[in-house]
């Protein structure tokens, strides 16, 4: 195996613990990106050096996870998790340990580890340490709990799906034993918090592995999930599959897509359990409430359609309408990208003339005026050379007015 090229300052963390007698090591998602060839995102550091010996021998530190032995090491304003070799104790709740414990001794740090690919250690001078062939299931192409993968998947529910969302970034395959061990205990995902089952959802279908995304609901996952979900995707899978791999990998786009059978009296309440910020659920309601509309791909329509629902919004929904085979929704797409390279007028705030004006006009404040600032703006989204102050003054006189 060639050398794993680490950034200096990583190096120089190890280097630094290893002249103070330590043992470190880079570990996990960074090493099994680095043999993929594939640049590792960050680089978590594990030691035989306790938390208070990483605090004492690096001047710059904060506690990221001190009661699980996690330092953060800050060198060249760069953050490196720090983290001491440990033991889990017994898991109370399928998800976290009830205490841990320090230990000297690599391997069993890594007997602790989810998957094979993910419990590969490394540094310069001593290269891999591999004590459960992760390299070889890398170079195979297979993703293998560590261990008895029925103990890992019951000690941590997450690491079920984690292992279908690893399954799709990597396009490996899920080995016999472990696959079966995670059809076995997949009703232990109900003890998984929301926000950790969302998180792993998006990066599953942001994944786009039409391969591998079925993995959700084959599983039986996805019925432990949400069976609402479950029930409503059901005999369309194949479908919905294709579609996430066709749309763009935004988060209100492909969840718009994979609820798309359920019920408008049951959005909210569906997407309300995934605990979205209030910005990304509203989106997906957005869209969802509109999904099965035909796409009108001229000028007016889309003028219309980006003014009802904002600009962001009619992006995705033409996004998800290309995905789900809508002839005219690329040509909605290329129309909206026009009609706000001219500025367009498709909002109230663009208009050239103000409810003040019509006020001054003689109009008494009050609804009227709401009324005829809607009326004077859908003539400007039918007609926008029609946004002059001088024209819409007319039209309101005449209209409303001399009347």
């Amino acid at each position: 195996m060639r050398k794993i090229d680490m950034p200096p300052e990583a190096e120089y963390i190890i280097n630094k613990l290893e002249s103070k007698g330590f043992k470190s090591y880079i570990v996990g998602g960074c090493v099994r990106d680095s043999i993929m060839g594939i640049k590792p995102h960050d680089y978590d550091i594990t030691t035989s050096a306790k938390p208070e010996d990483v605090k004492k021998i690096f001047s710059h530190t904060f506690d990221t996870g001190i009661k699980h032995g996690t330092v953060t090491v800050v060198i060249n304003k760069k953050n490196y998790e720090v983290t001491t070799f440990r033991i889990d104790g017994d898991y109370e709740d399928f998800r976290h340990p009830k205490g841990v414990s320090f230990t000297s001794d690599i391997n069993k740090d890594l007997l602790r580890r989810d998957f094979t690919m993910n419990a590969i250690a490394y540094n310069t001078k001593e290269g891999y340490i591999d004590i459960f062939g992760g390299i070889d299931d890398i170079k195979n192409k297979i993703i293998r709990g560590v261990g008895s993968p029925e103990e890992r998947f019951r000690e941590d529910a997450l690491r079920m799906l984690r292992a279908v969302r690893f399954s799709a970034q990597t396009d490996f395959e899920i080995e016999t034993e472990t696959k079966k061990a995670l059809i076995d205990n997949v009703y232990l995902i109900k003890n998984i918090s929301a926000e950790r089952i969302r998180d792993e959802l998006i990066k599953l279908l942001v994944s786009g592995n039409l391969k591998k995304i079925p993995l959700l609901w084959e599983t039986g996952l996805l019925e432990q999930i949400s069976k609402r979900l479950y029930d409503s995707i059901k005999n369309n899978e194949n479908m919905i599959a294709l579609q996430l791999n066709m749309c763009d990998k935004k988060i209100p786009a492909l969840f718009a897509i994979l609820t798309q059978f359920i019920a408008p009296k049951d959005i909210k309440d569906e997407l309300y359990f995934y605990k979205f910020d209030n910005k990304t659920l509203e989106q997906i309601i957005c869209i969802n409430s509109i999904i099965n509309k035909n796409v009108l791909s001229d000028d007016y329509n889309v003028r219309l359609m980006a003014s009802n629902i904002g600009v962001d919004n009619a992006y995705i929904f033409y996004s998800v309408k290309m995905a789900m085979g809508d002839k005219n929704a690329d040509e909605a797409k290329n129309i909206l990208y026009k009609i706000i390279e001219r500025n367009d007028c498709i909002f109230l705030k663009q208009m050239k003339i103000t409810g003040k004006d019509i006020i001054s006009m003689g109009i008494p404040a009050g609804k009227r005026v709401g009324e005829i600032l809607s009326y004077l703006l859908n003539i400007v989204i039918r007609t926008p050379e029609m946004n002059d102050y001088d024209v819409l003054k007319n039209i309101v006189i005449k209209n409303f007015i001399n009347i």
